[in-house]
């Protein structure tokens, strides 16, 4: 009979590969690159995980986990604009440069078909959307898809082509056009 699984070992390994794939990203992502990096054979990542694809699962979570832990809900004593602007600032700020780049990873796997990873697009662009709702007034759910989608645009535009000034351009634009229609 095997020993029996340390959970304490396993949750050391599972924060440790949260951190590789913040770091990495997923889409080289490979069993043995990342059990050296870990400083363990794959095997016993297998062990602790049984395959690369619940690893993965769990990495996911934890990630999404921590990232709905940064975004605090709208402060009540600041008025609609200066919440949004806050987010905006929390939203592209570069500490959430590997947050984000692990969600378009996911997401762009979703689009490639990939089942596995079409859950986790679905709720963590739920919990987004939920989010981006929090900061309008009087918006219907449509409005809040357009907010969502209008930032991701942004930070897409931000993080990938280091364009600080367009994307800023953007947002300002953005907040405008909800002004100009009542959803601040």
């Amino acid at each position: 009979m095997g020993r029996p699984p340390n959970p304490q070992a396993r949750a050391a390994l599972l924060d440790n590969a949260v951190t590789y794939v913040l770091r990495h990203g997923l889409s080289d992502l490979s069993l043995r690159p990342l059990a050296t990096a870990l400083g363990v054979s794959p095997r016993l990542l297998l062990y602790h995980f049984t395959s690369k694809e619940h690893l993965i699962t769990e990495v996911l979570t934890r990630i999404f986990h921590q990232q709905t832990q940064l975004f605090t809900a709208p402060a009540p004593h600041l008025s609609p604009t200066q919440r949004l602007d806050a987010l905006w600032a929390q939203l592209s700020s570069p500490h959430m440069t590997p947050f984000l780049r692990s969600l378009f990873e996911v997401e762009l796997r979703a689009i490639d078909g990939h089942a596995h990873y079409a859950h986790f697009a679905t709720d963590a662009l739920q919990g987004w959307l939920h989010m981006a709702a929090a900061h309008l007034v009087n918006a219907p759910e449509p409005v809040a898809r357009v907010l969502l989608s209008s930032l991701t645009g942004l930070l897409i535009v931000r993080f990938a082509t280091g364009d600080e000034e367009g994307a800023n351009a953007g947002y300002e634009a953005l907040k405008q056009l909800l002004l100009d229609a009542g959803h601040l």
